[in-house]
């Protein structure tokens, strides 16, 4: 290890003052990686997405964490898909274990460019509702609003 270090160090030295101030910090991150991203505790998470009180399917849904309080780190956005019923289940870091027990912001977007029989205005970048993921089971109801006129 040690001699690919100051094999590392003397190459360095033949690039232009510039490229060493990204040469080197990219050398080290990658020395010693990125570590294990922190996996914040999460709960069951499922629920329905409606529109005018009928199941919408095959929608992508998105719970992003949102701060609270002095909190840095948030978590990760957890993702699900409706079925043929509407429902879904939150993934987070893998299938089905849920999201992030936190505040979320929800988001939801269609999959192609049609919305049967829904007057509600899906881009994905808005937020439809805001809940609360708590340990244990979570089961939403998901309301599409109306689309603004």
């Amino acid at each position: 290890m040690g001699q690919h270090f100051q094999f590392v160090l003397t190459t360095i030295n033949d690039y232009p003052n510039p490229m060493r101030t990204i040469i080197i910090p990219l050398f080290f991150v990658t020395l010693t990686g990125c570590g294990g991203a922190k996996q914040f505790p999460l709960a069951e998470t499922t629920g329905t997405v409606l529109c005018e009180g009928q199941p919408v399917t095959f929608v992508s849904v998105y719970f992003a964490p949102v701060r609270d309080g002095d909190a840095v780190l948030v978590g990760k956005t957890g993702f699900g898909m409706t079925d043929e019923n509407g429902q879904f289940h939150i993934s987070t870091y893998k299938p089905g274990d849920g999201a992030v027990i936190a505040k979320h912001a929800v988001r939801v977007n269609k999959m192609d460019s049609t919305l049967p029989d829904c007057p509600a205005e899906l881009s994905g970048t808005k937020i439809v509702q805001t809940v609360e993921v708590i340990a244990g089971k979570n089961d939403f109801a998901i309301e599409l609003p109306k689309r603004k006129r």
